[in-house]
């Protein structure tokens, strides 16, 4: 979930989709993608097919004007004539990801790899029909991926759903595995002689302190205790819940907004708010820019943000505008359920799917295994001797600058990266300046506090039943105006909030989706072991 928290996003395509699908569904377009259709007399039938592929990928306003677009720039041209496809890039807007390719989808114009961090939103299209099996590809045509999913058969699970095979995917990192972290100014508590805090009661007694003492010293009363649009995820996980996901509670199947835990986190959310503590404008800070002017000029104190990425160039902006700010990595607090982790993502990284209409599923799997043989190492690192060196075998940036111009956009280019690390390599991998040794290290001890505490998921990963994800689809926006009207309206109690989700959970369906539930994790449980 980075730069997300879109890590929650929509979870079922419109009606206008399943209709589309359906009709695929009911041509003879899916039964010509089978690997082992057109391989007669005349040879494999995809050989004579142009080396064409298109693949969606994350716009996340990186590419500068001088580099291009992300359709068409030197990594794109390098991608074609490295790996020997025609490689044909379909950017859609991060933060609406999936809004973007239902449509492109259900006008028949998605790309022949779509892809996703969110299982969910994979097993969606299986249920939909979008997409197709690839096990009899990566058999027939594979010889990289195939390895490397025999070598990390672990995986295998994440990307199977009704014990077919529909997506590839590597492995994530260590950096990668943790998603949101919490940060605080160290200066601050110094100046104010606070303690770091260990529970939900003292960081609010401290953010108080923030609100009240003149903390950056300009006589005014104009610091932000809390910041962070990833807010309502971080309060959800301290309360080891999240409003998307399903929970074990007394081995009963429950969906997460329909909880006690849920609601004890919407009371602790609407707390702070009332109390002054969190910047009021943070409901509406979709794109995290409110959060990065108040943090990166000093005036708040502690982000509810993610790890890395984003929020290690804000920590960077920060000691940029004052050298004397100490800001340092905050562990999540315990709360009367005990201590959790922040949000931590499953093992798999990309789920890469494969179009049910795909003309030429072999040039797809000869891209993918050249990514996992050797593209994915230029397009995270770049040129070496231009954006790197090796040292001890790891990369080193040797222009920070330089790299984030030409080479960080290219990173999601590569949607199979085979890429093993360990937290210390962070400081070799940086460029050697001061500052990027300030902030690597950072990262480093941000990266072990991120992990510290284990994130509460009591199952692997979601059921894929279309009746819940239909009705998580149409509760997604309950669950988001209920939790708005909780925090910000003073008469409406987080109590008669939950009490209002769950008789609407049990208006829409729940009931039966509870059941549905139950009946998958009997069925499955022993695989999750």
């Amino acid at each position: 979930m980075k730069a997300h928290s879109n890590k929650w996003v929509k979870a079922a395509l419109p009606l206008l989709l399943a209709a589309v699908a359906a009709l695929a569904g009911c041509s003879k377009g899916g039964s010509e993608g089978a690997a082992g259709d057109g391989a007669g007399s005349g040879g494999d039938k995809y050989d004579k097919l142009p080396k064409e592929v298109s693949v969606s990928m994350f716009d996340r306003g990186q590419v500068s004007s001088d580099e291009g677009t992300y359709e068409e720039n030197r990594w794109v041209k390098w991608i074609r004539e490295q790996s020997g496809v025609n490689v044909k890039i379909v950017p859609v807007p991060r933060n609406q990801a999936q809004d973007k390719l239902n449509v492109l989808i259900a006008s028949n114009q998605a790309p022949d790899l779509i892809w996703e961090y969110d299982r969910n939103y994979i097993g969606n299209l299986v249920t939909q029909g979008v997409i197709q099996p690839i096990d009899e590809y990566i058999e027939k045509y594979s010889t990289s991926y195939k390895k490397y999913l025999q070598e990390n058969s672990d995986l295998k699970p994440y990307i199977s759903f009704d014990g077919k095979m529909y997506a590839a995917t590597t492995k994530r990192t260590v950096s990668s595995v943790a998603n949101h972290g919490m940060w605080i100014r160290q200066d601050w508590l110094d100046k104010l002689k606070l303690k770091t805090p260990t529970t939900m009661e003292e960081l609010i007694a401290v953010a108080q302190a923030f609100k009240d003492g003149d903390p950056d010293g300009n006589g005014k009363a104009d610091t932000v205790p809390i910041i962070g649009y990833t807010t309502g995820d971080a309060y959800n996980a301290m309360h080891g819940i999240t409003w998307v996901d399903w929970y074990l509670e007394n081995g009963k199947m429950k969906y997460g907004p329909t909880t006690d835990r849920y609601g004890d986190s919407l009371a602790t959310e609407k707390k702070i708010y009332e109390l002054g503590l969190a910047d009021k404008e943070y409901f509406t800070d979709k794109d995290n820019s409110r959060a990065k002017q108040l943090w990166t000029t000093g005036k708040a104190g502690i982000c509810l943000c993610q790890w890395g990425g984003t929020t290690s160039a804000m920590v960077k902006d920060l000691l940029l505008n004052d050298p004397a700010a100490k800001p340092v990595p905050l562990e999540p607090v315990a709360t009367k359920y005990g201590k959790y982790g922040l949000y931590q993502e499953t093992p798999a990284n990309i789920y890469v799917a494969f179009n049910k209409n795909m003309k030429n599923p072999k040039a797809a799997v000869q891209y993918l295994d050249w990514l996992v043989d050797k593209g994915w190492f230029p397009l995270t690192y770049g040129q070496e001797g231009v954006h790197y060196k090796l040292v001890n075998g790891i990369p080193q940036k040797t222009d920070a600058d330089k790299f984030k111009k030409e080479v960080a956009y290219a990173a999601e280019y590569a949607v199979l990266k085979p890429l093993v690390e360990k937290p210390e390599d962070l400081p070799v991998k940086a460029a050697q300046d001061a500052l990027s040794q300030q902030i690597a290290k950072l990262e480093v001890e941000s990266l072990k506090t991120a992990l510290k505490n284990k994130f509460r998921r009591d199952i692997p990963y979601q059921p894929n039943i279309i009746e819940i994800n239909e009705l998580k689809a149409s509760f997604q926006k309950t669950i988001d105006e209920i939790r708005a009207k909780t925090v910000t309206q003073p008469n409406y109690s987080a109590d008669s909030a939950l009490g209002d989700i769950r008789k609407e959970w049990k208006r829409l369906g729940g009931d039966n989706a509870e059941k549905l539930a139950q009946e998958w994790y009997d069925k499955h449980k022993a695989d999750f072991k």
